[in-house]
């Protein structure tokens, strides 16, 4: 089953989103996410890295940024959807594809999970696939596999802010009918939607990879306002679960509000 990129796309502008498009685009334009994400190139702080990885003007365009960010970690950088995702969010770029849209937030969620590790020591041996262009078929399914949980993070998200209804979920199932998502994807996306809050399997599928766990929490939080004490008791909930530590979180946090 695939396509999972592709509906994260689709989702970016959705109501199911909560507000995911303009957290992003404010973390683009000097927030938060440009800010983390210069520490990590060296920068200093919000010195326009993000500005330069993402709108290819200057310091070498978005591919020697990437490299910067993907250091001694191999494979080549996925620049496509980093570039669309911007272009969508700030302007100024080409309609985007919606794989193009779910592949830039997937490689926005990698980085943002490296550079919030790298203050510890934990930065990975090799930059999550997604941050980096998939070689092979293999590292392909390893990118819809982590597409499809950070999917799953925030449906469970969206649904524990009590913001999927079923008007609301015929309305999406009918927006991914409109863009001819396979079937199989559609029918688990409605399945996910109709259920109860349940961040069990996002916790089994994330727990024991650091980097996913961070993509997933990362996810999550672009998916809820976070302004209520039982939205901030299910994301303690989910750190926990996650084992994700409490000095990463809170990076994440800081990127993903300010």
């Amino acid at each position: 089953m695939g396509g999972f990129s592709d509906v994260l796309g689709a989702l970016l502008e959705s109501q199911l989103s909560g507000g995911a498009a303009e957290k992003l685009k404010r973390g683009l334009q000097g927030g938060g996410l440009e800010q983390m994400l210069g520490e990590a190139l060296g920068g200093g702080g919000a010195s326009g890295a993000l500005g330069q990885l993402l709108g290819g003007s200057g310091g070498g365009g978005a591919a020697g940024v990437l490299g910067q960010l993907l250091g001694g970690s191999g494979g080549r950088a996925n620049t496509g959807g980093l570039e669309a995702l911007a272009g969508q969010l700030l302007g100024g770029g080409r309609p985007a594809r919606a794989r193009d849209l779910g592949g830039g937030l997937m490689a926005l969620l990698g980085g943002l999970a490296m550079a919030a590790m790298a203050p510890d020591g934990r930065r990975p041996a090799r930059a999550p696939v997604g941050l980096r262009a998939p070689e092979t078929s293999e590292e392909e399914e390893e990118l819809e596999n982590a597409a499809q949980v950070v999917l799953m993070a925030m449906i469970n998200a969206a649904k524990a802010d009590g913001r999927i209804d079923p008007d609301e979920a015929r309305r999406i199932v009918g927006r991914l009918d409109a863009m001819n998502a396979d079937r199989e994807v559609r029918d688990w996306v409605f399945e996910q939607m109709s259920g109860p809050p349940d961040a069990g399997p996002v916790v089994e599928a994330a727990r024991g990879d650091p980097e996913l766990a961070a993509q997933v929490y990362a996810a999550t939080l672009l998916a809820v306002e976070v302004d209520t004490a039982a939205e901030n008791r299910y994301l303690e909930e989910l750190q926990r679960a996650l084992d994700l530590p409490a000095a990463v979180a809170a990076r994440i946090e800081r990127a993903v509000r300010a």
